[in-house]
């Protein structure tokens, strides 16, 4: 028989919630630009490995593919028969442009996307005030369990409801979506 100390539980959630705190409550990550785009009925998400800034989207509408670059809808497929989705192994037929690749997928049905990216930037997921959901941005190897970090640290998302997010192949994307809409985060290029 496993035995709980509800003191023990109650101290570690408010230790947990005076990190997400301190963490700075933010629209955008320093040298990030964030761009939302409107989706009905969205329930997977996933980039393309070879064109990384195009992201297809996977709606009871059908497909589409976001070039997150140019914020823009650049392919649209509205054939909702699903048979070009593979639940099991997380991936579904690309369309247009992303027509030969598989895309690995993430929302409703489970799947992952990339939650660091080559620069040390992470994604993290924090429930402390469950339903509300946090998504926390920790920059160049920044931790929010480092006491000292966490202030470095940013609370991007704070929202009932989240259906995927993480980084593009190339980590200069990165995604957090909703079943109605993606906010979608470009790394800005250092002006010299």
């Amino acid at each position: 028989m496993i035995f709980f100390n509800k003191n023990k539980e109650d101290e570690n959630k408010k230790r947990l919630q005076n990190l997400v705190n301190k963490t700075k409550k933010t629209e955008e990550p320093n040298g990030w630009k964030k761009n939302k785009f409107a989706i009905g009925g969205l329930t997977e998400i996933g980039f393309s490995k070879l064109n990384p800034n195009l992201l297809l989207i996977i709606s009871s509408q059908g497909r589409g593919v976001v070039d997150c670059q140019n914020n823009e809808l650049i392919e649209r497929n509205r054939d909702a028969n699903l048979d070009w989705i593979d639940l099991y192994e997380m991936t579904s037929q690309g369309i247009g442009i992303l027509s030969k690749e598989k895309i690995l997928v993430s929302g409703l049905h489970g799947g992952g996307l990339p939650l660091r990216n080559k620069n040390g930037d992470g994604l993290l997921y924090m429930a402390t005030e469950w339903p509300i959901i946090d998504i926390i941005f920790e920059p160049n190897y920044k931790s929010i369990y480092k006491e000292n970090e966490a202030k470095e640290c940013f609370r991007i998302f704070h929202n009932y409801e989240l259906r995927a997010y993480g980084f593009s192949y190339d980590g200069e994307t990165f995604v957090i979506a909703t079943s109605s809409e993606i906010n979608i985060y470009r790394k800005q290029k250092n002006s010299l």
